[in-house]
């Protein structure tokens, strides 16, 4: 955005005035001298600085910068006039975020030109400041996705970790209580090593019908018949739980 500014005051003198003191700057400058020309320039474009006097046929400086307060609040608002009560003085301050308030004995070339310049460094700083807030409620809105993400899936992962615990002792369960004090030591070792490649399966999500079936082949390949018909029982219980998954 340009270093733009608005000049609002009735008498078409003190406009020249200005005009002419900051010729020297490169600034894009627009002039208003009643109501229906400053309605009509607030519709055109949006200002880094308004400088407005008090009095204008129709309308008043206050409502002018309350307006500005409302609508384009990083405006910088200046008050050029020739009265002032101590009340509106106040009121200006304290409610309208005035920048700067100057009486018309002023030097334009001097403390006026200074003031224009300071108050678009000080649009700037404010611009600057409000990117960098939005830039920072954007870092903290992408976080707090990024922690109910996590949340979620710790969650979920929380459940699956609790189901598979479940299958695993129901399916261990179910050895003992067949296999407790019959298996030889080479039958719970064949037994393990089934179980942990079925485990496997689980976890990768490949545990069809066909892959059961596969697996205990492979078992009762390595088997002796009475070693088969003692873990016969518990391999078809064990394949029974393990569809249900």
């Amino acid at each position: 955005m340009k270093n733009n500014l608005l000049f609002i005051n009735q008498n078409r003198e003190i406009i020249r005035k200005f005009l002419e003191a900051m010729k020297e700057y490169s600034l894009d400058i627009d002039t208003a001298s009643t109501a229906e020309q400053v309605v009509a320039v607030f519709k055109k474009k949006k200002y880094k600085v308004v400088i407005t006097g008090m009095d204008l046929p129709g309308f008043n400086g206050s409502k002018i910068i309350a307006y500005l307060n409302r609508y384009f609040p990083q405006t910088v608002c200046m008050v050029y006039t020739s009265r002032l009560e101590l009340a509106h003085l106040k009121l200006l301050v304290n409610e309208r975020r005035v920048f700067q308030i100057f009486h018309k004995s002023v030097d334009f070339k001097g403390e006026i030109c200074n003031a224009v310049m300071e108050a678009f460094e000080h649009y700037d700083m404010q611009e600057k400041r409000q990117q960098e807030k939005l830039i920072l409620e954007q870092k903290i809105k992408s976080a707090r996705e990024n922690l109910r993400e996590l949340e979620r899936a710790a969650m979920e992962g929380g459940k699956e970790d609790q189901e598979f615990a479940v299958f695993l002792e129901t399916m261990l369960r179910s050895c003992l209580v067949n296999v407790k004090t019959s298996l030889s030591k080479k039958e719970r070792r064949l037994l393990f090593l089934y179980e942990k490649e079925l485990v496997a399966y689980l976890l990768n999500g490949i545990c069809s019908q066909e892959k059961l079936e596969t697996l205990n082949q492979k078992l009762y390949g390595v088997c002796q018949d009475s070693e088969r018909q003692k873990l016969e029982p518990v391999v078809q219980r064990i394949c029974q739980i393990a569809v249900r998954q």
